[in-house]
C-alpha cells in the first residue's frame, strides 16, 4: 500500500507537470525525445512514459542510502530499524505542511528542497510560471502555497515514507533499475505498457526504466520498463 501510494503520487505530479507544459505550448514529443533520445515510441501517447521515467529516476536517486545522500546532512551512523519505523509511523499521520512548520530544517524538508531543485530546472520553472519565485522560496526554507508545489511536496512525502519503511527492514529493502538494453525477464521486469504490447518474450529489451523495482529480502517487486521490440533481421 505504501509503495502504491508513492507510485500514484509520482504519476499525479507528472500529469500536472505535463498539463503545465501543454498550457505553455511545449512540444511534448520533442521534450520526451530529449529525455530518451534513442527510443522509438511504439505509440504517440507513449512519450508520457519518458516524463515519468525522468521524475522517478530523480526522486529515487539515492534511495538505497539511509539519508538519500542529502548534501547538507552530516554523515552519521545509520539509524536503527526501530527508529526508522517510528519515523515512518509519525510522518504517516502528518501533512507536508505540518512537517515543514514543525521543523523546516528536518531531513525530510532538506530532501524535499533538494529534489525540487533537481527535478524542476530553473529554465523549466521560468518557462512554466514566468519567474523563479517558488525556487527562491524553497531555497530559503519556505513552503510555497501553490498547487504545483503542493503536489510535488506530497509526492516527496510519499517517497520519503517509503524510504523510512524500507530501512525498517533488516536488511533494508533496496530499489533497483534495469540497464538499457537488458533482455526482458519476467522475474525482474514488467512492461509499463502492459495490455498494449504484443506478447512479451525474452526477445524484447528494456529501452529505459520507468518505475524502479524493489527487493525486500527474497521478494522481488518488478521494475516497470518501456520495451524495445526485437530487431527483425531481413534477408537481402
Amino acid at each position: 500500500r505504501v509503495l502504491n501510494h508513492a507510485l500514484r503520487s509520482v504519476r499525479h505530479f507528472v500529469k500536472q507537470l505535463v498539463r503545465e507544459m501543454e498550457a505553455k505550448n511545449w512540444d511534448l514529443e520533442l521534450a520526451a525525445k530529449a529525455i530518451e533520445p534513442n527510443t522509438v515510441f511504439a505509440k504517440s501517447k507513449h512519450w508520457a512514459f519518458a516524463f515519468e521515467s525522468y521524475v522517478f529516476q530523480l526522486m529515487f536517486d539515492g534511495f538505497n542510502h539511509y539519508n538519500f545522500f542529502l548534501p547538507e546532512e552530516e554523515p552519521t551512523k545509520q539509524p536503527s530499524k526501530h527508529r526508522c519505523f517510528a519515523n515512518f509511523m509519525r510522518l504517516q499521520t502528518m501533512t507536508t505542511t505540518q512537517v515543514y512548520s514543525e521543523n523546516p530544517g528536518c531531513p525530510f524538508a532538506k530532501f524535499c528542497k533538494t529534489k525540487y531543485l533537481k527535478v524542476v530546472h530553473p529554465k523549466m520553472e521560468c518557462s512554466l510560471f514566468g519567474n523563479l519565485d517558488q525556487r527562491k522560496a524553497i531555497s530559503s526554507g519556505a513552503f510555497p502555497r501553490t498547487e504545483f508545489f503542493s503536489l510535488f511536496a506530497e509526492m516527496a512525502r510519499r517517497v520519503w515514507l517509503l524510504h523510512c519503511l524500507a530501512f525498517s527492514f533488516d536488511p533494508p529493502a533496496v530499489a533497483f533499475q534495469v540497464r538499457k538494453g537488458c533482455r526482458f525477464s519476467e522475474v525482474y521486469m514488467e512492461s509499463v505498457a502492459a495490455g498494449e504490447d504484443d506478447a512479451v518474450t525474452g526477445d524484447f529489451t528494456a529501452a529505459f526504466t520507468v518505475v524502479p523495482g524493489f527487493k525486500i529480502g527474497k521478494t522481488v517487486v518488478q521494475s516497470q520498463v518501456y520495451l524495445s521490440p526485437p530487431v527483425v533481421q531481413r534477408s537481402c
